[in-house]
């Protein structure tokens, strides 16, 4: 067998190979009402890493498959290398001037073979807080009282009315290590209004070079902060 016919023996063999370990992962992707959501990204990351006969070791090996109408997707290894994969589910959405990754959780987020069929459903868009994440993963509405008053915000409940909807979230603040916030709002721009035991209170956005201009209500969008995911007010009756 001449060196010619022996590479292409090898190259065939590899092929086979391949084919062999291929799998097939599949899933729902939900809202948190169980309603199937269309436009999701799950990408199946290869996670066997320092292979050196991979560019970049594997890490940035992947397929992705985008949710179709039923909220259900389909993707194949076929292409892939041999190894351990796992799977991860995503929406763009837009605040402000960034693009931004919005993750979905699975209740199984075990790693898998490359050559196994296997089923990862997804469910979530927006929530409030989870054990690894207490802020969530949308907007941060922070409520703080004015340097003018000693009153007691606890229990405030926040009213926030999304100006391209019309869509009104009510919740009541939490205390966390940023203070009180309501957490895991939809990125958008929304007219607050904040009572405290049914009393109205008057309330002033809060940042720098942000002018202290009390009012009933205030308009803005989730662009504050450090992290610029905020809302942040301060409030007096």
């Amino acid at each position: 067998m001449n060196a010619r016919s022996l590479a292409a023996g090898l190259a065939m063999l590899a092929a086979c190979a391949q084919a062999a370990v291929a799998g097939t992962v599949t899933g729902l992707v939900t809202d948190e009402n169980g309603a199937p959501v269309a436009g999701v990204n799950v990408e199946i990351v290869y996670q066997t890493y320092n292979s050196d006969d991979l560019p970049y070791g594997g890490a940035s090996i992947k397929q992705t498959a985008v949710t179709g109408e039923d909220g259900r997707y389909s993707v194949s290894t076929d292409r892939m290398p041999p190894g351990i994969y796992s799977a991860h589910a995503y929406r763009v959405v837009i605040n402000g001037s960034r693009r931004i990754n919005l993750d979905f959780r699975t209740d199984d987020d075990s790693t898998f073979g490359g050559h196994e069929d296997v089923v990862r459903n997804f469910k979530g868009g927006y929530y409030e807080s989870t054990p690894d994440d207490p802020y969530g993963n949308g907007g941060v509405f922070v409520l703080e009282r004015s340097i003018e008053t000693d009153i007691d915000l606890n229990g405030a409940e926040v009213t926030l009315t999304d100006i391209a909807t019309g869509r009104t979230i009510v919740r009541t603040v939490r205390p966390t290590g940023e203070g009180l916030v309501v957490t895991g709002v939809p990125y958008g721009t929304y007219r607050a209004e904040v009572t405290l035991a049914g009393q109205p209170l008057r309330i002033s956005l809060m940042g720098p070079g942000i002018p202290e201009e009390y009012a009933a209500s205030v308009t803005h969008d989730f662009t504050m902060g450090w992290l610029e995911n905020q809302f942040r007010i301060t409030a007096k009756p």
